[in-house]
């Protein structure tokens, strides 16, 4: 694969051509990816493994908004988010939801006011003083959330929200 580098910021060429192989090539790229990958700041680690002793199978994530979110399994809740500020203090964390688990009353709003919805995955996010349900939903070829307080009011998650474009998702 040629690569042809034609200007830096004066104009000045930096880099005529450069010949790299396949391999090479997913080298640098690899390289690139884990130069770029942000370290979990000791502090915050410490406070997730105090508090989930048992988690195994743990991916971190830097969000936009400045917090550090883990994904892990814990052996009787299955698979959770925890989201930690760069102090270290646990912000949530989340639980997926599945038939019976799923409020009522929540189902039931969600299905009133979007008809030909689908819902896709339904989350509990417990914030220690407070809980609130998150559900994704597909309709009309829009992936996109909405979010129940725990006062009854609700707020619209929109499919730009980093919750949607950190993942691929396949479907129709």
């Amino acid at each position: 694969m040629r690569i042809l580098w034609i200007t830096g910021a004066r104009g000045k060429r930096w880099l005529d051509q450069v010949t790299l192989g396949s391999g090479r090539l997913l080298g640098c790229l690899l390289l690139l990816a884990v130069a770029c990958t942000r370290k979990v700041p000791d502090t915050i680690d410490r406070a997730f493994t105090s508090k989930f002793l048992n988690a195994r199978d743990i991916e971190w994530h830097y969000s936009p908004d400045g917090h550090w979110l883990v994904n892990f399994y814990m052996e009787k809740f299955d698979y959770m988010t925890a989201s930690y500020t760069l102090d270290g203090l646990l912000e949530y964390f989340e639980l997926e939801l599945h038939g019976e688990e799923v409020p009522k009353q929540l189902m039931d709003r969600v299905k009133k006011a979007y008809p030909e919805g689908d819902v896709y995955e339904v989350y509990e996010r417990n914030r220690g003083n407070s809980a609130e349900y998150i559900f994704e939903l597909v309709d009309h070829g829009s992936l996109f959330g909405v979010d129940f307080f725990e006062d009854g009011h609700s707020q619209i998650i929109p499919s730009d929200d980093y919750r949607f474009t950190s993942r691929i998702l396949v479907g129709d």
